[in-house]
């Protein structure tokens, strides 16, 4: 372990967390780093600072009903995970996040959506993530 890092299973605890927010539309116990940054799924741009990060995926936490984590797996300093958000309107997405983690908590997330579910409703995805005509 190198100076400044964290045990491997706080940082799976601080990913479980991340993931189960979208449950309970809860961020604040998320740990993220001061420098988090995400790559947006949509636009392919990068929301950089926690309000902006916070901002975003609490607005997508709101059109979800259950969070199911699969698996995660920690290699410092990247991440990973595998997970399913059931939305609003019965809709199963299937997930893998890669994530980059430093002393502070999640650092970069980057989400990646299983193409099924996303091929059999393309709008339906763009209106769940967007909250436009949701």
């Amino acid at each position: 372990m190198s100076t400044g890092e964290l045990p491997k299973e706080q940082y799976r605890s601080i990913i479980t967390t991340y993931f189960q927010a979208f449950g309970t539309r809860d961020f604040a116990p998320v740990q993220f780093s001061s420098n988090i940054q995400f790559l947006s799924p949509i636009s392919g741009n990068t929301m950089k600072g926690r309000e902006d990060v916070v901002k975003f995926v609490s607005g997508v936490s709101t059109r979800v009903s259950k969070v199911n984590v699969l698996s995660t797996a920690i290699d410092f300093p990247t991440a990973s995970g595998v997970w399913q958000m059931t939305t609003t309107k019965g809709v199963l997405y299937t997930l893998h996040n890669f994530f980059r983690l430093d002393g502070e908590g999640i650092l970069y997330i980057w989400p990646m959506f299983d193409p099924k579910a996303v091929m059999n409703d393309p709008p339906g995805l763009l209106a769940w993530l967007t909250g436009k005509g949701y």
